[in-house]
């Protein structure tokens, strides 16, 4: 039943890993409210700790793409999940405020090989077609991820302490971290693909424009390059801001208990992974009718954003309840949109053999807003004493996001692609430049 599937397979495992990823974020979210009382600090100064992690983390994305780039993804991978494991491990060691940054800043170096890998991943094993599909199982992971996590976390730190999560997280890590590195081969050289689908793979992938890569300033010449980084930009101040604050919010605003606000949490993030599937499926069906590559992407990308603006009921809700539904809704409308920038991403730049470096620099350029997303509204809460002003400065990047997609984006001759058929045989597919950057590390 799998014997033509196996790609697949791989983009679930890039999946579960992503959700993995958010877990190891989210679990100091939940342990917040505890080590805010526990520590003696406040809302501004835990901000800068829930951004802490997001300082490493962009600014090592660039070189994290770049090695991507030149080095198999197995081992990046691997090497990635275990500095997740020594990061929440150090976590559960520490005594006070100022010891949680190191471990933070330890998680960001970590995770900065993470979504170049998927995408490089994904770029060398699924066909050009079912992107839209692969990038939207990446990102669906961010939403399993805060779904399965704040629950079970909020379970653990009521019942056994907060340095429990740290520690389950950590031995979660570590365990995928050997699992992959036995599992995953390169489709050059896994033995289990088999040819007719090595073939499918391989026969819808564009022909690389040179041999080996292109120059890396190749990226930044890229209109479209820039106008997904700035829409991305908007998107991950909305995501870190959601991830980071949403379970403080729900006890100080809407006075949930913390294991009732890691359930609450969960909701949204549940609706936003069924519906991260669906984009993928929207793109890729518009690709196949005729639609230009970009076109199809920038539908996605723009309704999605579009849809994040429901934050704005969940501000001014009279009800929890009502503001949950609202916070679905727009949450559901990030991760809409989120996997369809890694599949335009792909599409500007895989025949330029840069995937990897090209995510490292759209995430590196995007996570400024990861960084200033905790920050800016853990200081206006702090401020205001409430997160109506923050949640409404969310809902405003949300539509400068939707109008940076709009008319930033514009389909040129070089990204069309016609009705799903490849135009490059496997001489000229990502097979062989795959290769450059797996085989040959």
């Amino acid at each position: 039943m799998l014997r033509n599937r196996r790609r697949w397979v791989v983009a679930t495992f890039v999946m579960i890993i992503t959700a993995i990823a958010y877990v190891d974020r989210v679990n100091l979210s939940i342990a917040a409210p505890v080590l805010t009382k526990e520590f003696h600090t406040n809302a501004a100064v835990m901000g800068l700790l829930l951004s802490s992690f997001t300082w490493t983390y962009t600014l090592l994305n660039l070189p994290a793409g770049m090695l991507v780039d030149r080095v198999r993804t197995r081992v990046v991978y691997s090497a990635a999940l275990l500095i997740w494991a020594v990061s929440s491990f150090l976590t559960a060691l520490v005594n006070s405020v100022g010891t949680l940054f190191g471990p933070r800043l330890l998680l960001g170096v970590g995770e900065a090989p993470f979504a170049p890998a998927a995408i490089r991943t994904l770029s060398d094993w699924l066909p050009r077609s079912e992107r839209g599909m692969g990038g939207s199982m990446f990102i669906s992971g961010v939403a399993l991820g805060s779904a399965v996590g704040p629950p079970i976390l909020a379970w653990m730190v009521t019942d056994y302490g907060w340095r429990s999560c740290f520690i389950a997280t950590g031995v979660l890590s570590l365990l995928v971290a050997v699992i992959w590195y036995a599992w995953y081969r390169h489709p050059l050289e896994d033995q289990r693909l088999s040819a007719e689908e090595r073939e499918l793979i391989v026969s819808d992938q564009e022909p690389y424009q040179q041999e080996g890569r292109a120059p890396w300033g190749s990226i930044v010449k890229q209109r479209e390059i820039w106008a997904i980084t700035g829409g991305y930009f908007c998107l991950l101040y909305i995501l870190y801001t959601f991830i980071t604050w949403v379970p403080s919010y729900l006890v100080q605003d809407r006075h949930m208990t913390i294991l009732k606000s890691g359930f609450a949490t969960s909701v949204p993030w549940i609706c936003a992974f069924a519906v991260g599937i669906l984009a993928g499926r929207t793109s890729d069906i518009a690709l196949r009718r005729g639609m230009s590559a970009l076109n199809s992407r920038k539908v996605v990308l723009v309704t999605g954003m579009v849809a994040a603006l429901a934050i704005l009921g969940t501000a001014f809700a009279s009800s929890a309840t009502v503001a949950i539904i609202c916070l679905a809704i727009s949450t559901s409308g990030i991760i809409f949109a989120n996997g369809a920038v890694w599949a335009a991403t792909q599409d500007v730049t895989r025949s330029l053999n840069l995937s990897g470096s090209a995510t490292g620099f759209i995430n590196a350029m995007g996570n400024v807003g990861g960084i200033l997303g905790p920050i800016v509204t853990g200081a206006l809460a702090y401020a205001t004493s409430s997160f109506v002003v923050p949640l409404v400065v969310a809902a405003a990047l949300a539509l400068i996001g939707a109008l940076t997609w709009l008319f930033g984006m514009r389909a040129r001759p070089g990204t069309v692609v016609p009705g799903g058929s490849g135009d490059s045989g496997p001489a000229g597919s990502g097979g062989s430049g795959g290769s450059g950057a797996e085989v040959t590390a």
